[in-house]
């Protein structure tokens, strides 16, 4: 009796804190639902891609079209449409030379333009906590006004057991930025120098 009287004036000290979960919860899982049909339209190449990247030592970006790489690509970036030519998704993908380490930032981007989500994949060698590679992926979730309400870590190795990131060396953790827009991603990257 005495337990139960403790919860119930613990509840009446702080009522909005279960609410607060509760919503939070009703807030994400439409992001997360939205972020997986995106996905699903991906993978199933429902969605049109537009190819393009950076070259080393060049302004603008250069358009790739069947297959016709340039030799010194700095980063490339894939945006994809739907069949309105509505953009669902951007990504970043930075160039290693030495092929040792991959790097990619995903833009989820919602009916109004703006950024729900975000996802950063890192792919690693000589990490000193596995013997191959070590696949780190932050996944995050944001609001209208592009406020984060969720974030999800993983790091593991290429069997999919769980590393610990206290034991690995990341060499590979570049400074990024998150565009809180379609818009402002394709600013950013300077979309309008196409050649």
């Amino acid at each position: 009796m005495k337990a139960l009287a403790s919860f119930i004036i613990l509840l009446a000290l702080f009522p909005t804190t279960k609410r607060r979960l509760i919503d939070s919860d009703k807030s994400i899982t439409p992001l997360k639902l939205a972020k997986s049909n995106i996905d699903k339209l991906r993978d199933d190449k429902i969605l049109v891609i537009e190819v393009l990247v950076k070259e080393v030592n060049k302004d603008g970006l250069t358009r790739v079209v069947d297959e016709n790489w340039p030799e010194h690509v700095e980063t490339t970036y894939n945006i994809w449409r739907d069949q309105h030519g509505k953009i669902l998704l951007v990504g970043e993908y930075l160039y290693s030379e030495s092929g040792d380490w991959f790097i990619g930032y995903e833009h989820y981007i919602d009916s109004k333009g703006k950024v729900f989500a975000f996802v950063r994949n890192t792919n690693f060698f000589n990490s000193e906590c596995t013997d191959g590679v070590a696949y780190e992926k932050v996944t995050e979730f944001y609001t209208e006004g592009f406020k984060l309400i969720s974030k999800s870590y993983s790091l593991t190795d290429d069997k999919d057991q769980k590393l610990n990131k206290e034991n690995c060396i990341n060499n590979y953790d570049f400074p990024h930025s998150i565009s809180k827009s379609v818009e402002e991603f394709l600013e950013k990257t300077n979309y309008k120098s196409i050649r």
